[in-house]
């Protein structure tokens, strides 16, 4: 992820995960060809500038740059902590804390410390706060006078500029923080405590959501489909619709490039046998050993690997998914995507299987928060032993970090066709989160056959919830890796409100996190494995 690409002609080198930033520059030039004055051409170059500033690295390397606003009276007569506490003491001692507690954490910065003592101060900062990733704002006092309603109008103010934003609060600093109101007109996540350290997780997603937006998905779907194998009037429609690109976009800050297997096919006939090759061993030689494939599928899935590579770096992403399982069902591609979809992941480069970009997204989300791989599958409900099996034929195998080591791994076939190359991981048993992002959407339809004649988005919902990895299941039927995780909840409400969607597995206790990047998103939170409907 590190090493830089060589130059090519017309473009700004630059590292993979980055986006082309030509095109931008191409439409920046033709505005210069019209422009009458220099001044013009400083904002297009300034904006040119900023472009690459957020581009030209990958997510891991993105700074949140956090300003930090502190608000309170000055020779304040009546009011808490108390009659004329001073609030410069207090935020320079506030300002030294932080800047310890910014050491402990990777790739946050904290800026501005500016102090606000009127709601014209608050004004006047508004126009320099546009380029900060997040706000920390810091209530120092409260007066009795002010109004129950708006005791701090400086809070009002920031929170409408639809940052994400953190209040910290340490009790009797104030009597109220607005967390009521300010969590509902913005993008707010209110923390009260004494201990600075408890606003980390908010940072930490305040750092994803900074992440999420360097973040350019390549995603590999045809248009056209075999008959044969699908009907027509159940054909996926949603991913050649732009309103829905358009959506992901404006929530997640994610953007995206698609191509067709054809360019898939040509990359990998572009791979050289020889670099395959040398995967192929350093995979055969890490794992436990082929059970089914012969080191020719192995080989082919190297390949298949490397032209994924080759595509991500010449459409500048840094997330991958692919329609795989037509693929396999059609024999379309000299060899299934699994290897590939595992090594990308364990590289820090997000990747699902299935086109399923709501998974992807997940998965990203997981990604950017916890800095490990995640793994996706299907969820397969044991009531006898209360748990639910998370499987799926491919998985990354570092999954407690891109620098921790592999878990054990088993090469396999692909389970449902019995070719081609498939991975079998050991889990190790663990805390793990589990979350999904599930849209959900109002459908008027007329039946039969089922056709929906007009849809409304409700909105997105963040699942997660925190339960224990028990280990991997042995069976030869189902996928390969399986991951058996205890059901958190009663078994009779899962299998009312589970839809077949996949689910993803991220190791650690990251539920807090979760919720604060959620709310720093307008997006539903909810602390459960399924999503009640009803």
């Amino acid at each position: 992820m590190d090493e830089t690409l060589p130059e090519r002609s017309g473009r700004v080198p630059h590292k993979p995960g980055s986006v082309d930033i030509s095109r931008s520059l191409l439409s920046s030039e033709s505005c210069a060809s019209n422009a009458d004055t220099p001044s013009l051409l400083i904002l297009i170059y300034e904006e040119a500038l900023n472009t690459l500033r957020r581009y030209a690295m990958s997510w891991r390397e993105r700074v949140c740059r956090v300003r930090v606003i502190f608000i309170g009276h000055r020779d304040m007569d009546a009011g808490w902590p108390h009659h004329l506490f001073d609030i410069d003491s207090e935020a320079e001692r506030l300002k030294g804390e932080l800047l310890k507690l910014q050491k402990k954490l990777k790739n946050i910065e904290f800026y501005g410390w500016d102090l606000v003592t009127s709601e014209f101060d608050a004004e006047r900062l508004l126009p320099e706060l546009e380029d900060a990733d997040g706000l920390l704002t810091i209530p120092l006092t409260q007066e009795f006078a002010d109004s129950n309603l708006t005791p701090h109008p400086p809070l009002i103010q920031f929170a409408d500029l639809n940052k994400p934003m953190i209040v910290y609060s340490k009790p009797f600093s104030t009597y109220w923080d607005m967390g009521s109101v300010l969590s509902r007109m913005g993008k707010v996540v209110v923390i009260n405590s004494n201990r600075i350290e408890d606003i980390i997780p908010a940072l930490e997603a305040m750092r994803a959501v900074a992440r999420m937006k360097s973040i350019r998905v390549l995603l590999v779907k045809d248009y056209e489909y075999p008959r044969e194998y699908v009907d027509p009037r159940l054909r996926d429609s949603r991913w050649t619709g732009p309103s829905y690109f358009r959506r992901v976009k404006e929530i997640f800050g994610i953007e995206f490039k698609r191509i067709t297997s054809k360019e898939l096919v040509e990359a990998y006939n572009n791979v050289q046998v020889r670099d395959a090759e040398k995967i192929a061993d350093e995979v055969i030689s890490k794992s436990k050993g082929l059970k089914e494939p012969s080191r020719d599928d192995v080989l082919k899935a190297a390949r298949m690997y490397l032209a994924i590579k080759d595509l991500l770096n010449k459409h500048d992403c840094n997330a991958f998914t692919i329609d795989c399982l037509s693929y396999i069902r059609a024999r379309m591609l000299p060899a299934s995507p699994c290897l590939a979809i595992s090594k990308l992941n364990d590289e820090g480069i997000p990747s699902a299987c299935e086109a399923d970009v709501d998974a992807l997204i997940t998965m990203i989300i997981g990604h950017v928060v916890a800095e490990r791989p995640v793994y996706m599958g299907d969820p397969v409900l044991d009531e006898e032993k209360n748990v639910v099996i998370i499987a799926h034929c491919t998985s990354a195998t570092k999954m407690l970090g891109y620098d921790e080591e592999p878990f054990p791994y088993l090469i396999r076939t692909h389970t449902e066709s019995w070719r081609d190359v498939g991975f079998e991981v050991e889990m190790s048993p663990g805390e793990v989160t589990v979350l999904k992002l599930i849209g959900t959407c109002t459908v008027k339809a007329i039946s039969y056959v089922f056709t929906p004649i007009s849809t409304r988005f409700d909105g997105y919902n963040l699942l997660a919830v925190k339960t224990d990895l028990l280990g991997s299941l042995k069976h030869e039927w189902g996928c390969r890796t399986k991951a058996v995780l205890k059901l958190v909840g009663d078994p009779e409400e899962f299998k009312r409100n589970f839809y077949c969607e996949h689910k993803v597995i991220c190791y650690g206790d990251w539920v807090k996190q979760l919720n604060a990047l959620a709310q720093f998103l307008k997006i539903r939170f909810v602390n459960k494995l399924y999503l009640p409907i009803d």
